[in-house]
């Protein structure tokens, strides 16, 4: 997030934020114990997409410039990326 000039303090709030992050299950008037969450972004979450593609960027570029994959008329194709579905396609 540095690397695209987004402040520190922005960055450090969000660092604190979903490092930090508890839930609880409510059914009907129940409550359970607070669990911390794991994975750290959630699904349908607004900062979600912007996470998943920065964390993904670099990858996607070295996979794109490599030249390794499959060829379909000259052209090279290795990775076909939609949303938060990725497929990596190798020539073998």
């Amino acid at each position: 997030m540095l690397d695209d000039k987004i402040d520190t303090n922005i960055v450090s709030i969000l660092c604190y934020w979903y490092t930090k992050q508890e839930l609880c299950i409510r059914w009907l008037t129940l409550l359970s114990s607070f669990l911390t969450i794991g994975n750290k972004t959630r699904q349908g979450g607004i900062l979600s997409p912007y996470l998943f593609s920065r964390y993904e960027r670099e990858l996607s570029l070295e996979l794109a410039t490599s030249r390794v994959g499959c060829n379909i008329g000259g052209v090279h194709i290795n990775v076909l990326a939609y949303a938060d579905d990725i497929v990596i396609l190798a020539p073998s």
